[in-house]
């Protein structure tokens, strides 16, 4: 079975559709549907900021044609505390939101695991002066390995490895790929980096053996049936997929991200994901996204005793 490499995926979609102009106001019923739901009624004086059309970035490196979508911030009291975007074809269904808020995720249409430690990308040197993003791949099993020592194995942290050591040494065991940094994903220029999920499966393996924890990890095509039973079971994921950057919605890519809860709405099934490469003021901030985003699924499950 083939994945995709993350960072980027060379795939191409034909996109002839044409964006339609009636669906920009639709953000407004798709946001009291959210608001509506029981873990956001606390929310108060919420609304839409500015609605626009985003198309991905035409000289984008490597393109994914992703269609167009209408995007507006969420804002409360004028200050921005998260987005939306919805498709701007068809029935302008929701595509994914964020809100920045402290929240509490927990209804009859919503599950998500607390407590899964969030991580953002850092840069890593190279030589004297280049430096390197740390990488999706293994910035995003760190917050697994760290919510497995913190929950059943603390072996697994040689003591007290905090999230960037814990990233660094499953760096070492990828065959991480640069790409350099010509469509403005980064605030300093430095290279993105990328590996394989089949390869970072094998890398929480090994990880794992080496510190003599007893886990299965596999890997597979994403299913929201199997990924419900994780949640469902308080075991986070690592999820592959081809999605737009939240904070500069031009670009897209394929990436690599901890994956911790579901939710309907809007009639759309989303995933929740803790986005490594998405500053936020809360660092746990899940960020809610179609399914249809997602191509792979890496699970961790303790074995049973034999």
């Amino acid at each position: 079975m083939k994945m995709l490499t993350v960072l980027f995926l060379f795939w191409s979609i034909a996109w002839e559709s044409k964006a339609s102009p009636s669906l920009e106001d639709r953000g407004v019923k798709i946001l009291s549907e959210v608001l509506s739901q029981k873990w956001a009624r606390k929310l108060e004086g919420v609304t839409l900021g500015e609605t626009r059309l985003v198309e991905e970035k035409p000289d984008l490196a490597i393109r994914y044609n992703l269609p167009p979508v209408w995007f507006a911030k969420i804002e409360q009291g004028g200050k921005p505390i998260g987005h939306l975007m919805w498709d701007s074809t068809g029935e302008g269904r929701l595509v994914e939101f964020a809100l920045d808020v402290d929240l509490t995720f927990k209804g009859e249409s919503v599950v998500a695991i607390p407590g899964v430690p969030a991580f953002q990308q850092f840069p890593i040197k190279i030589g004297e002066e280049e430096l390197i993003a740390s990488g999706c791949v293994p910035t995003s099993a760190a917050s697994l390995v760290s919510y497995w020592a913190e929950k059943k194995y603390p072996e697994w942290t040689n003591g007290n490895d905090d999230l960037e050591a814990i990233t660094k040494r499953l760096r070492a065991r990828l065959n991480m790929t640069p790409y350099p940094d010509v469509d403005g994903f980064t605030e300093n220029g430095m290279a993105l980096a990328g590996a394989s999920p089949v390869t970072l499966a094998r890398a929480i393996k090994a990880d794992a053996a080496a510190h003599h924890v007893a886990v299965n990890c596999e890997i597979g095509r994403f299913s929201l049936g199997a990924f419900k039973k994780e949640i469902e079971a308080s075991r986070p994921a690592l999820v592959s997929c081809r999605i737009r950057v939240p904070h500069k919605p031009h670009l897209s890519w394929g990436h690599e991200v901890a994956a911790v809860g579901w939710a309907l709405i809007d009639e759309v099934e989303l995933i929740g994901v803790l986005d490594n490469f998405f500053p936020t003021e809360h660092p746990e901030t899940i960020r809610w996204i179609r399914k249809d985003a997602f191509d792979s699924i890496i699970t961790i499950k303790p074995k049973e005793k034999e």
